[in-house]
């Protein structure tokens, strides 16, 4: 059966904002529990590995205008990635951009029927203000609230019982909606790439293919005319290459060049190096040498996170668990937890296991997506989980009945990884022919979990940016007498994308840096950096 596109995205959860963060210290304050609040905060915004995809089971293009956008002079685009960065860049330049000739290629096979895919992530309303403007309005936001959970409040698992129960709790009330009109949401990774995925047509989505692909090269193709224009010219199109140079084709689709490359490949990018080296392909490695196709530096975060959904509801587990619009989290030094709502019927839970400060061991140090290794892993995360409420006296019975509840085949194991984002960096390459989107751009795993909030901040600036620079004061689009595209537009929307985008993700790393500093030094004052992040406007 023919594939199709969906891919994977490694995305990832961050059940808490800023304003949680300060709020706990208060609460408790207590250095071990900011501490580990800091290191709840950043298991969630961890990468999701990619899953296997759709098939061509049928996809529809809901509320999607499709004709030919008349006196369009935009970039033809392939993205490479079809995670959830990727399919809501290709929404965001076709529903914004007003740019048909978008197509998206993934390397991994699945369905997009398959919802359970991945874990779940959380949103909040930058990412909401992103989706709206990406998915034509209100309705399709609303389709996320209704398929996912709304989040009122965390409630903090304390011990203290004087029978070593988890009872007592600290309370950590969500005002988001009230302050911006927009909720925190938990919903399923699945689900919402399916969401995604039903914006576009099934047509320009081509799946289980591009595996090859480490680089791009000018087309032999083109016309005379633009190649005496030179390489700069954005009517010269552009292939995707594998690593000996040779142009890779596209299965199923006669989509085989184009003037724009969006490089959504995710944390373990190749257009990431291509884009800060400025090469266009892997060099070729001196003989008797070994060399990864990918050498961009990636950020150990000395962590390990397990993550999962299980289809049942928290309630099960009773008191306090049965509280409507509640998360739970609990912290040790070593170890933190969390569980919450991920839709009807479906709870998400996570584990953040911190590796070792004197000996620097790992738990779980070799990872790999074998069956028979996650059920391993499960056994072992279990026998982790009791040995050590036996040795703090911290009682996880609620989260070891998740984790037992829960099938090895659906769970996560993850390093937490990130990609600095530095004053020098670019999200796109000199010849502004690739740009960056999400984990491939900015691959975070800060304090304040919001890597998929900004991968659809990526997309939306990105479309609204491209569409203002080829419209004209009145609103219509700009002709010129070759009806080919103009050069400066295009290159002007990209250094203003990439401008906008490398500021506001420096900005939160740094204020994570400064956030997690003090919760280190057991600081109870922390910023409220939340009003900062939803602030956002599209």
């Amino acid at each position: 059966m023919k594939c199709l596109l969906l891919s994977f995205a490694r995305s990832a959860f961050a059940p808490s904002k800023t304003k949680y963060g300060s709020s706990l210290s208060l609460s408790l304050s207590s250095s071990s529990y900011t501490s580990s609040l800091y290191a709840w905060n950043d298991m969630f915004s961890i990468q999701q590995p990619r899953t296997i995809l759709f098939s061509s089971s049928k996809t529809t293009t809901t509320d999607i205008e499709t004709e030919h956008r008349q006196g369009q002079m935009m970039p033809n685009t392939l993205v490479v990635g079809g995670g959830l960065a990727g399919l809501a860049t290709a929404a965001a330049l076709r529903n914004i951009a007003n740019i048909d000739a978008v197509h998206v290629v993934e390397k991994m096979c699945d369905t997009l029927a398959n919802e359970s895919a991945g874990a779940a992530i959380q949103l909040g309303p930058n990412a909401f203000k992103a989706l709206e403007a990406i998915g034509g309005g209100k309705t399709f936001v609303e389709k996320i609230y209704e398929a996912g959970s709304v989040l009122e409040e965390t409630l903090i698992l304390l011990p203290g019982a004087a029978d070593g129960t988890v009872t007592p709790t600290a309370s950590i009330p969500n005002t988001a909606k009230a302050e911006t009109g927009y909720p925190i949401v938990l919903v399923r990774w699945g689900v919402l790439r399916k969401l995604l995925g039903e914006l576009l047509p099934e047509e320009s989505l081509s799946f289980g293919t591009g595996s090859e692909i480490v680089g791009y090269a000018f087309s032999d193709d083109d016309d005379d005319d633009d190649k005496d224009n030179g390489n700069n010219n954005m009517n010269n199109n552009v292939e995707p290459v594998d690593k000996e140079g040779k142009k890779v084709a596209v299965d199923g689709s006669s989509f085989s060049s184009s003037q724009l490359i969006i490089g959504a490949d995710g944390l373990h990018s190749v257009f990431r190096e291509r884009v800060q080296t400025n090469t266009m392909t892997v060099p070729v490695p001196e003989k008797d040498s070994e060399q990864s196709v990918s050498s961009s530096s990636l950020k150990d975060m000395k962590r390990v996170n397990i993550k999962a959904v299980v289809p049942v509801e928290l309630k099960e587990l009773g008191v306090p668990f049965t509280k409507e619009g509640a998360t739970f989290a609990q912290f040790s030094p070593q170890l933190a937890g969390f569980a919450g709502p991920a839709g009807k019927g479906h709870t998400y839970w996570a584990i953040s296991v911190a590796d070792d400060e004197e000996s620097g061991s790992k738990f779980l140090s070799f990872i790999n997506d074998d069956d028979g290794y996650k059920a391993a892993s499960k056994k072992l995360l279990l026998e982790k989980l009791e040995a050590s409420s036996s040795s703090d006296g911290v009682d996880r019975k609620w989260i070891i009945s998740l984790v037992e509840r829960t099938d090895s085949n659906a769970i996560w194991i993850n390093r937490s990884l990130e990609a600095p984002v530095k004053e020098t960096d670019s999200f796109v390459s000199k010849d502004a022919r690739v740009v960056l989107v999400g984990d491939a751009a900015h691959a975070m795993n800060s304090s304040f979990g919001q890597s998929a909030s900004f991968a659809f901040e990526d997309a939306a600036t990105l479309a609204l940016l491209l569409k203002e620079n080829n419209e004209n004061d009145n609103g219509s689009s700009r002709k010129n007498n070759s009806n080919k595209i103009n050069n400066n537009d295009v290159a002007k929307a990209l250094q203003d994308y990439s401008d906008k985008r490398t500021g506001r993700c420096m900005e939160i790393q740094r204020r994570s840096e400064e956030r997690a500093a003090k919760a280190m030094r057991g600081e109870e004052e922390l910023e409220d950096v939340s009003k900062w992040i939803y602030a956002w406007k599209p």
